[in-house]
């Protein structure tokens, strides 16, 4: 039985780990990669905003895919 709380343990951290990873990474690349075509394009703000917010919905995308996948995981 303690084994089996451990393990349900490790794999809610390293679940909570990844979605917080990736969504720091999406916010993040989408911030450079604004930053880098807005000093390409000359549209200084705007592009990094955009990028950025769209990285926001995709991360929220991400959690709720992650979280309902967890949930069809633990009911077998």
């Amino acid at each position: 039985m303690a084994d089996k709380k451990v393990s349900s343990w490790v794999k809610y951290m390293a679940l909570g780990s990844t979605i917080a990873t990736a969504l720091a990474g999406l916010v993040g690349g989408a911030y450079f990669l604004g930053n880098f075509l807005d000093s390409l394009w000359g549209t200084d703000p705007w592009l990094k905003i955009v990028l950025m917010i769209s990285a926001v919905i995709l991360g929220v995308g991400y959690l709720i895919t992650s979280l309902s996948k967890l949930g069809k995981t633990d009911n077998e």
